[in-house]
């Protein structure tokens, strides 16, 4: 458990470190760039206000990492139909699809499937996995969302024809902080932390999430929600 808090320390402080070095680097080149040119000073700025935008997610997932971990973080349980959940997750997804050409598509079971759980959290999981599988689809592939009944569960199944997982990197894809590539995963502005959090939001509801994977070739997460 300590080295486990260690190396959680370790890696914050190295994720904080990364956009207060950018920071620091942009404000200083303007500090002694001894120029009169707006468009230059606006890029710079531009730059910067990204750099913080990104230090800001990253913190706003560490403290809800915390308070996860610590149990400050309740479930107002209520009904949900999954399939009104999914449609209402996916929805501020289509634009993003749009402009990389990818084919988003859902498909549900006849059968109405309702889970107890909070909305607004089991909306953010939905979200964070199917956003991940855009930003990891190659452009003009394909993404689709599938809910269906299982044994005594709904499963929500979110796959994509994408650049996939090393079979090595499976088992330590919810990680805090774990990155399959880390320079693509900085470049699509991931925190790596979003599936960390997803993970710990479908254990609070007594749930499961898993993945399968091919290098090169997709993923599909699926999601499993107690009836």
């Amino acid at each position: 458990l300590d080295r486990s808090r260690n190396e959680f320390v370790s890696n914050a402080s190295h994720e904080l470190k990364t956009p207060l070095s950018s920071i620091k680097v942009l404000t200083e080149s303007l500090l002694h760039m001894g120029t009169n040119d707006p468009s230059i000073y606006n890029e710079f700025l531009s730059d910067i206000d990204n750099e913080i935008d990104r230090l800001n997610a990253i913190i706003t997932d560490l403290l809800a990492l915390v308070r996860m971990d610590s149990g400050e973080t309740g479930l107002n349980k209520e009904p949900i139909d999954i399939k009104e959940l999914v449609t209402k997750s996916v929805k501020g997804l289509n634009l993003l699809a749009e402009k990389r050409d990818i084919n988003l598509e859902l498909f549900f079971d006849e059968e109405k499937l309702i889970v107890q759980g909070e909305p607004m959290k089991l909306q953010q999981v939905i979200y964070n996995i199917v956003d991940n599988a855009i930003k990891y689809t190659p452009e003009g592939g394909k993404v689709w969302v599938e809910v269906y009944k299982g044994l005594d569960n709904a499963i929500i199944k979110v796959a994509d024809t994408g650049i996939g997982i090393p079979a090595e990197d499976i088992p330590h894809i919810f990680d805090r902080f774990f990155r399959v590539d880390k320079a693509r995963s900085r470049g699509t502005g991931g925190t790596g932390l979003g599936l960390s959090i997803a993970h710990k939001i479908v254990l609070m509801h007594d749930g499961n999430i898993h993945v399968t994977s091919k290098d090169g070739k997709g993923s599909a997460f699926y999601i499993e929600l107690p009836i």
